[in-house]
């Protein structure tokens, strides 16, 4: 189904664009007909493909409409993903409800282009995975410590840790300061990944670990 432009987030801009089609090509069609010539009339589906490109910065994006219907009769679009730019992550598996809501409210505050409230609930997210743990100290900065003495963090985790705590607090406290888009779009990474590290990560190995052992009983 032919289109002209879609309405998408660019991440170079981070705003919502209209990105125009530049391109586009069938990705095939299927169907249950067993010869050709019962097609005419059987359902199908297919694929749909368009390279857009942002109006703006020119940011490619490569999106897929998934196809539904009957020749000469109707035709509906079924799902539409945008391939590219991915972004796809690892889900936070095993990490509190809290956790999860502190990022995805810094998530959301980095597309609204709100930096500094973007990098405020990254620092939460970091606070609340101290107290999760039972990190000890009457600061951030000692609980931080307290947790890589415990072995959840490593030294380079401990430094990202740190540097959001930073940024943070000058958020928080400093009225002239202004975080800009790219601060903000490193802290939201290194929150994410030290998010991922310490639950999803830790959850997956617990869980591949304990699936070798299983196998390993059964030989």
């Amino acid at each position: 189904m032919s289109k002209t432009e879609f309405d998408v987030y660019c991440p170079e801009c981070n705003i919502l664009i209209a990105a125009q089609v530049v391109a586009e090509g069938n990705g095939g069609f299927r169907s249950n007909a067993i010869n050709p010539f019962d097609e005419i009339d059987a359902e199908y589906q297919g694929e749909h493909y368009f390279v857009c490109l942002c109006g703006r910065c020119s940011q490619p994006f490569l999106i897929r409409q998934s196809l539904y219907g009957v020749p000469a009769e109707f035709e509906t679009v079924t799902d539409e993903v945008i391939l590219y730019p991915s972004e796809k992550r690892l889900p936070l598996d095993g990490a509190p409800s809290n956790i999860k809501s502190a990022h995805e409210q810094a998530t959301r505050s980095f597309s609204a282009s709100l930096f500094e409230p973007c990098v405020l609930m990254c620092r939460k997210c970091i606070e609340a995975t101290c107290k999760t743990f039972g990190a000890k100290g009457r600061d951030l900065n000692a609980r931080l410590q307290s947790l890589f003495d415990a072995g959840h963090i490593d030294s380079r985790l401990l430094n990202w840790a740190h540097e959001i705590r930073l940024i943070g607090n000058e958020a928080a406290h400093d009225p002239d300061i202004k975080v800009t888009k790219r601060d903000a779009r490193d802290v939201l990474d290194l929150t994410e990944s030290i998010l991922i590290y310490v639950f999803s990560l830790t959850s997956r190995f617990e869980k591949f670990r304990a699936r070798r052992s299983m196998a390993s009983t059964k030989r």
